[in-house]
């Protein structure tokens, strides 16, 4: 049996830090592998529009910044291979600008690949708009509604094709869309020479990448006890060891800040996965809900059990279109009534803009600090306390020149406003273009992957990509519960309160966006409360507290080896303009929910 293969992820996200990856090497220069992702839904959109003015452009050039910090660790004889998917819309572009880089420090010898195919937007313009795999998923409408104003349709490739450019012996392997947890996947199956049909083990890789993708946050970063996380001016990325069975240690650099432990392991599993039972990527189908999670050591947690069938028969596309314009804008009020004074503000800016005929087809005023995040958590005699908020105000339509008119028209409220009007520094809201997700599914045989090393002339045939993450509407699972009892004390988490009479009092939580609907894990702090939990967080509970008045919109999936509770709100950030359009607050705003007294009964019946 091999060693474990040890696995690095030193990127969250585009925008995350450029040095992590070199950091991470000085400390761990025996690393096989690191992973970089940089791709969100909606980065195509905004990769698309850099390569309409560019056609070398389309890549996050963050890319660039990362090869030429780890040079040096080249020049030592440093050997991590590098995968990442930072190609976005075009990797030979991307592989390009990364080889020259190379050969400019005299690391020319490094090969580089690149995974493409997964671009399908033509697939879509040319596609009957009734077509039934393309109807977003979320929703059910055609194609159609939204065909002309396509900008980018990328299918979710898998882990294979990486494989095959590390047979070709590439030293970076930059792709555009891959599933996520795929980098980590195709290092593992590389590594071990695992076939197609490890099912078992395909998923135990499948989680291992889904636990490092996100970076940080599986070492402490966004954690509900974030307060009581050591060394946040020097947290450590992750990193796994794989072994030949698919179980893995989660654990990150030595010498590094934050920490590996039962709690930020569990916070980043429940991260936007849906049905923890049918979790779909594709490579693999997986299951979470066999896993056992132990701890082997300081900073050192090791998930085994994880199981797996065959893939979806579909592919997931994650294609965007073009929705029309936006502009948001912010004022700091302060003084007393501050909040009211802020509302009628942000209500006088768009009266005057309807006074003039102009009328947009989305608008918003909120009022940082007095619940955006959570509207009517805070009771209005409350709010008549605040002597100090932020008003922003956010609107979208079709006409640009609307837009303009809205920019124009926030600045005045610096004279003709409420007192104590400040916060004008930014000057007038910015006007940006609106890009849409639009998610939708494809047959396999109509992906196909290619792979090439840059400047080598004999391309690789074509081949016929079978895997790619399609990730799918969960059943509903949605049970009504009897209610349980606590005390009125109070639980200090660092310097985050929850009284007992909320469920923060009894668990943690992570929250995160998938699509127009938001996920919100729940996991119980101890085993033995999670019974209770099931009774408090009920999905007409849940339901009434976010404010959402139909419950069929709440799916909740129980997950009791993890002890814990995942909901899918569904629609909940259809509206884009909301401060938190991403929902990463609604995992605190769950941990509000209040425990009702005199509760009683079969959480499961």
């Amino acid at each position: 049996m091999s060693r474990p293969v040890r696995i690095g992820n030193a990127h969250g996200f585009w925008g995350d830090r450029i040095d992590a990856a070199a950091e991470m090497l000085a400390a761990e220069p025996e690393l096989d592998y690191i992973t970089l992702d940089f791709l969100a839904e909606v980065s195509m959109s905004i990769l698309a529009l850099q390569r309409s003015r560019d056609p070398d452009a389309g890549w996050p050039r963050d890319v660039a910044d990362v090869i030429r910090s780890l040079i040096p660790y080249w020049h030592r004889g440093g050997r991590c291979r590098l995968i990442t998917n930072g190609g976005g819309l075009n990797p030979a572009a991307c592989a390009r600008a990364c080889q020259s880089i190379l050969v400019e420090a005299g690391c020319g010898d490094l090969r580089v690949a690149v995974v493409s195919g997964d671009d399908v937007i033509d697939q879509l313009k040319s596609a009957q708009g009734a077509e039934a795999l393309f109807q977003n998923v979320d929703t059910g409408t055609s194609l159609a509604t939204v065909q002309e104003r396509l900008v980018t349709a990328n299918a979710y490739l898998g882990a294979e094709p990486i494989v095959a450019a590390l047979k070709l012996g590439a030293d970076i392997v930059i792709t555009g869309r891959v599933a996520d947890p795929s980098l980590t996947v195709a290092a593992c199956a590389h590594f071990h020479g695992w076939k197609w049909n490890d099912w078992n083990r395909l998923a135990g890789a499948t989680v291992a990448g889904h636990v490092i993708e996100c970076g940080t946050q599986v070492t402490g970063g966004i954690s509900t006890d974030w307060f009581e996380v050591p060394g946040l001016d020097s947290i450590g990325f992750p990193i796994v060891e794989v072994a030949d069975d698919g179980s893995f240690v989660i654990t990150k650099p030595c010498g590094s800040g934050g920490h590996v432990c039962e709690q930020t392991v569990k916070e980043q599993l429940v991260y936007e996965i849906g049905d923890p039972g049918n979790y779909l990527s594709p490579d693999v189908t997986v299951s979470f809900l066999t896993l056992h999670l132990t701890e082997v050591g300081r900073n050192r947690m090791e998930v085994k059990g994880v199981t797996g069938r065959p893939a979806p028969a579909t592919l997931k596309v994650s294609a965007t279109y073009q929705d029309g314009y936006r502009a948001q804008g912010e004022l700091t009020i302060y003084g007393s009534d501050a909040v009211n004074k802020a509302r009628r503000a942000g209500q006088t800016v768009l009266q005057r803009l309807r006074n003039r005929g102009v009328l947009f087809r989305e608008s918003l005023v909120e009022c940082l600090g007095t619940g955006a995040c959570h509207p009517g958590a805070v009771n209005e005699p409350a709010l008549s306390e605040v002597r100090e908020t932020v008003l922003r105000i956010a609107v979208a339509d079709d006409s640009r020149p609307s837009i303009e008119q809205f920019s124009r028209e926030l600045m005045p409220l610096i004279t003709a406003g409420p007192p104590g009007t400040t916060g004008y520094s930014a000057g007038r809201p910015r006007i940006h273009s609106v890009f849409r997700y639009w998610p939708c599914l494809i047959e396999r045989e109509r992906v196909t992957a290619r792979v090439s090393l840059i400047g080598d002339a004999s391309t690789p045939s074509p081949m016929r990509e079978t895997t790619t993450k399609a990730s799918q509407p969960v059943a509903p699972m949605h049970n009504g519960f009897a209610i349980h009892t606590a005390e009125t004390l109070a639980t200090v988490v660092g310097s985050i309160t929850f009284k007992s009479s909320q469920l923060g009092h009894l668990a943690y939580a992570r929250s995160g966006d998938k699509g127009i609907h938001a996920n919100v894990g729940v996991v119980a702090r101890r085993l033995e409360d999670y019974d209770l939990i099931c009774r408090v967080a009920t999905v007409e509970r849940v339901a009434a507290h976010f404010g959402i008045d139909d419950v069929q919109r709440v799916i909740r999936c129980e997950w009791p080896n993890l002890g814990a509770v995942n909901f899918i709100l569904h629609g909940i950030l259809a509206n884009t303009l909301r401060v938190d359009a991403q929902g990463k607050a609604l995992g605190q705003v769950m941990l509000e929910l209040p425990i009702p007294p005199d509760t009683e009964g079969d959480p499961h019946e």
